[in-house]
């Protein structure tokens, strides 16, 4: 099934399943096959480092998991002047172990 997408671009393209790509693929004369072969290779090798923060909130962005990219947080002191709240009774993690339990 094909559904439309937003592009990082902003042009609205069509996303195409593994199965229809995989069938298309297999249409292409065998220089065109060897030649999109080497083009994943090629793009996999590229791939293969892990996204960076920045990459990652592009990607979400682009994906619709979220709006907009929040600025990095540059003011410490709301984290380094916090104050731990006091809690009765028995710790969380001995809750949630139980409750899995």
């Amino acid at each position: 099934m094909k559904r439309p997408t937003e592009q990082a671009d902003g042009n609205r393209g069509i996303v195409m399943t593994l199965e229809q790509i995989l069938a298309e693929a297999k249409t292409l004369p065998l220089d065109e096959q060897q030649a999109l072969c080497d083009a994943l290779n090629a793009w996999l090798r590229t791939r293969s480092k892990p996204l960076t923060e920045a990459e990652f909130e592009l990607h979400l962005k682009n994906e619709g998991l979220l709006s907009e990219i929040p600025p990095p947080i540059t003011a410490s002191s709301a984290y380094t002047q916090r104050q731990p709240i006091r809690v009765t009774g028995k710790p969380l993690s001995e809750t949630i172990i139980e409750e899995r339990g």
